[in-house]
């Protein structure tokens, strides 16, 4: 783990390469006073999509990375401050975990989750879940307008796991 991001919420993007349709595991390992622990964090994206992992400030120490079938050498990690996501594009899709400064109160977004549903939620600067927009474990459209609450806003499996997804698409509406 970077240094300079330890005391942050740190977001992990982490994919594989266009062969890997299984991608690889992201562990946390803290390490107090002598004593190792690891405690699942999320999945990478399948194929060249990368997942976004958030981890809490101070959650961990570094990483290990686990269960890459035949990925040796093929895998991809990379460490963002959550607090400099991009902005949300007036519209966006993907099939995996993904987080964005969330939009000005008010803005009104369009969301789609595939089969197996999915979670559009805000976090704050403590990495934790302040509210959440719109949720469910099976296929939905909805309109949610997004509140006066600062953080980002995360595109998530229903069940609070990082990593691939059904397909999902946001629209900001006009």
């Amino acid at each position: 783990m970077p240094e300079e991001l330890r005391e942050r919420p740190v977001v992990i993007e982490a994919w594989g390469w266009i062969g890997s349709a299984s991608g690889f595991e992201v562990v946390g390992v803290t390490e107090p006073r002598g004593r190792y622990t690891e405690t699942y964090a999320g999945r990478s994206g399948s194929g060249r999509e990368g997942a976004h992992i958030l981890l809490e400030p101070g959650q961990c120490d570094s990483v290990r990375i686990m269960r890459g079938w035949k990925m040796s050498g093929r895998w991809k990690i990379r460490f963002l401050d959550a607090t400099s996501m991009p902005p949300l594009p007036p519209k966006v899709k993907g099939g995996a975990s993904r987080f964005f400064q969330c939009p000005a109160p008010g803005t009104r977004i369009a969301a789609e989750f595939g089969d197996a549903g999915g979670r559009l939620g805000i976090y704050n600067d403590k990495g934790r879940c302040v509210r959440v927009l719109a949720g469910r474990d099976h296929r939905f459209d909805d309109v949610v307008v997004v509140p006066d609450v600062k953080g980002v806003l995360a595109v998530e499996r229903p069940e609070l796991k990082w990593g691939p997804m059904t397909k999902w698409s946001l629209r900001v509406q006009s």
